[in-house]
């Protein structure tokens, strides 16, 4: 089976950017809400945990974008996924949220008031992100694996 790219979508060693960004989100996005849950809820961990959380969420955050983007161009070649297409953008607004929050949790740690909200904020778009990314990955993996016995 040979994989035809259309010209106008990115590549990666001739490979098309979307099926390997999502990878990218299938690990950072769990594993950055992992570490902030844990840096949130363990403060003995929170030296080790939030910093390393906070830059994995911003990068799942940025990696949800460019597959959402070059998920885009792909349909353009290979169809619509419509499930997939359904949990994606949630996957972006999830995740980015959540690094949103992780940094202004960061930063704002030393308040009472904004280290609970943010806190809370965190853990919740957390959940949401880590639901959202599994559901993404799961409808994606059906659309291009599903009909192969």
């Amino acid at each position: 089976m040979t994989l035809v790219t259309p010209p106008e979508a990115p590549v990666i060693f001739d490979l098309p950017l979307h099926p390997l960004v999502v990878h990218a989100v299938i690990v950072l996005v769990p594993l950055a809400a992992l570490l902030l849950v844990l840096a949130i809820c363990v403060p003995r961990l929170r030296a080790v945990c939030g910093p390393l959380g906070v830059i994995l969420a911003v990068a799942g955050a940025i990696s949800a974008v460019v597959a959402d983007q070059s998920g885009s161009i792909l349909t353009e070649y290979v169809g619509t996924p419509e499930e997939h297409i359904r949990w994606g953008l949630p996957t972006v607004f999830s995740s980015s949220a959540m690094a949103l929050s992780s940094l202004l949790w960061f930063f704002l740690r030393g308040r009472r008031l904004p280290r609970l909200l943010f806190g809370t904020l965190t853990i919740l778009s957390g959940i949401a992100a880590v639901t959202f990314t599994i559901l993404a990955g799961h409808s994606g993996a059906e659309a291009v694996w599903g009909g192969l016995s």
